[in-house]
């Protein structure tokens, strides 16, 4: 009898599933497709996530009864409302196992920093600043979505990029090389074909958020517009990590901050607008670690706290 335990990562793009043993040991990975609930449905999340189960057990021949917990880390989990449905949705799979539900930020947290403590800035399609003081309090900024939050994020610096654009081109902005750079990137040949692709349902805010790196990209080359885009992101990104700290760690020595997410390990200028705003009040690292192990963690502790 082996007993293990799984951490999951579920996010809107893909999820990651990890299995390690009650030493820590990691056994296995597997990742399949998005499991957010809002986006994908709880069918799909359920479905996700069983799926996951599933598979580490026969690949890793171990046995779902010897399975002593799954730990998820998903977005909005730390809602009430969203935590009540993902654990009723779960104990729909008829595991003997318990669940332990945390966002996708803490395990983050976790994963980049080793403990439930400090701040961890997470800036991809979208944005937040994520932080847990010494005496337990979780404070948090930004992270809303994109029609209210998101700043400094993949999103934002794609439609940013979009919109200066269009009035480059309209001569009601400083010229820019970024619409033609985007619509080479984007495969498009014309401004019908511009206008329809940014209006297509079927673009997805992560198509939106690509074009980020072609800003950064352009940033290099010197285009004053892209650098101001990619500036602002960083001053806005510094922003969501100085008001954690503020509100929740004070004016003491500076604060471990992970980071995660490709605008601030991918555009080079981005990271150091950061690192230059925030000198005197954090220590920035560039996490390596992958969030789910965060997960993993959280729950070994978990089962060493039942023993």
């Amino acid at each position: 009898m082996m007993q293990w335990v799984i951490g999951i990562d579920g996010g809107g793009t893909k999820t990651v599933g990890c299995a390690a043993d009650v030493t820590g040991k990691v056994l296995g990975w597997v990742e399949k497709g998005p499991s957010n609930y809002h986006i994908t449905g709880v069918a799909k999340f359920t479905a996700v996530i069983a799926s996951i189960i599933d598979e580490l057990a026969v690949s890793l021949n171990l046995k779902k009864v010897d399975l002593l917990v799954v730990s998820l880390g998903l977005a909005g989990a730390d809602r009430i409302r969203d935590k009540d449905i993902v654990i009723g949705a779960l104990a729909g799979l008829g595991l003997t196992c318990n669940y332990l539900i945390n966002s996708d930020a803490k395990i983050a947290l976790v994963a980049g920093l080793g403990k439930a403590e400090g701040i961890v800035l997470i800036a991809g399609t979208g944005s937040i600043a994520y932080g847990i003081n010494r005496q337990g309090a979780v404070i948090r900024a930004g992270g809303w979505g994109h029609l209210a939050s998101d700043e400094g994020s993949g999103y934002a610096i794609g439609r940013q990029a979009v919109v200066r654009g269009i009035r480059a081109a309209e001569g009601r902005d400083k010229a820019t090389v970024l619409m033609d750079m985007i619509m080479e990137y984007a495969g498009l040949t014309s401004w019908n074909d511009m206008i329809g692709y940014i209006n297509n349902q079927s673009t997805s805010k992560g198509n939106i958020a690509a074009f980020a790196q072609v800003v950064g990209d352009a940033a290099k080359q010197g285009d004053q517009v892209a650098i101001e885009i990619v500036k602002q992101a960083g001053d806005a990104l510094a922003s969501l990590v100085e008001s954690v700290i503020t509100r929740g760690f004070g004016w003491g020595e500076p604060v471990q901050v992970c980071m995660y997410g490709g605008i601030v390990t991918n555009i080079l200028m981005v990271r150091e607008r950061l690192e230059e705003a925030l000198a005197k009040r954090a220590n920035l690292v560039a996490c390596k670690t992958q969030p789910v192990e965060g997960a993993v963690r959280l729950g070994l502790e978990w089962v060493q706290n039942k023993v």
